[in-house]
């Protein structure tokens, strides 16, 4: 059990719920204590629960339909690079977005390519990518880089990832919000989905910001998605989530986020929201927003 779950446990309000609360009450006092639970945290003891709870809920993360599948915004990065570029992966979690990336063979590209959104799979909205890019990509969750070195493993045993001219894509463990140059980059593009802004400190991002613009090259691609803010009107989110444990969010105002990416030379090329669906039905409304800069 992490400190933030400790602080939360034993908060008089979260204790005053019993354990026949419904998961809409607990909810609830989350919403309620995540100020004061927080306050009693560093940014870096967040991020060590951010990273410990990722480990032991792996094989969940796993199950969830909503991880399975690259997203339509993938293939929109894909095109704005040059083939053979490299990229960067900051919060690669099982590795999907860096396999895809590195591996051209048509049918596992079209195996990944399921996700549906309005009625209509990524598959059905675009082509499969003929580009392929020299991948590096990290993460913080150990668990989580064993199980995409598996699943990288898996391609190479299948004949389906080329060794040249390097052995990629590079899978290592490493802080998302502080790029080290001496190890990594320069990089054509760099991708964060759902990591970067999504389990990021308001501490940190300004930090997390000049890290990413030092890493990219001169008219190199950063894209992000997250949580907007503008759905709650609040930076910090307290979940719990399906496995019980208590998960960590960061819902970061887009426009802060521009603002602070313009501050570093990135700018804004596009911005998009979408909804949360599940089995087709909307649950909230442009809760995910997902940002193309470039760096001028």
């Amino acid at each position: 059990m992490t400190k933030l779950e400790n602080f939360v446990l034993s908060n008089p309000k979260y204790q005053a719920l019993g354990e026949s609360a419904d998961k809409k009450a607990v909810q609830a006092v989350l919403d309620e204590i995540t100020d004061e639970v927080l306050a009693g945290l560093t940014s870096d003891e967040i991020c060590r629960h951010v990273q410990e709870v990722y480990d032991v809920t792996v094989d969940e993360y796993i199950k969830n339909p909503h991880n399975q599948y690259v997203i339509d915004e993938l293939i929109e990065f894909m095109d704005m690079l040059s083939g053979g570029s490299d990229v960067f992966d900051l919060g690669c979690g099982t590795g999907r977005d860096a396999l895809f990336m590195a591996c051209t063979n048509t049918d596992y590209r079209k195996s990944q390519m399921r996700r549906v959104s309005h009625g209509k799979s990524t598959l059905e909205k675009f082509s499969i990518p003929a580009k392929y890019f020299r991948v590096v990509a990290i993460d913080t969750a150990l668990k989580m880089l064993e199980t995409a070195r598996q699943k990288e493993q898996e391609l190479r045993n299948n004949n389906l990832l080329t060794p040249w001219p390097y052995m990629f894509p590079l899978f290592t463990c490493e802080d998302m919000h502080n790029v080290d140059l001496q190890l990594f980059g320069p990089f054509d593009g760099i991708w964060s989905c759902t990591a970067l802004f999504t389990h990021t400190p308001r501490a940190l991002v300004e930090k997390s910001m000049r890290s990413v613009a030092d890493a990219l090259k001169s008219g190199g691609i950063f894209f992000a998605s997250y949580t907007s803010g503008r759905v709650d009107g609040r930076y910090n989110k307290l979940l719990l989530s399906s496995t019980g444990r208590i998960k960590y969010f960061s819902q970061p105002d887009p426009d802060l986020i521009t603002k602070i990416a313009s501050d570093h030379g990135l700018k804004l090329e596009k911005e998009s929201f979408s909804d949360f669906e599940v089995g087709g039905k909307v649950l909230k409304k442009d809760l995910f927003v997902s940002q193309f800069f470039r760096k001028i």
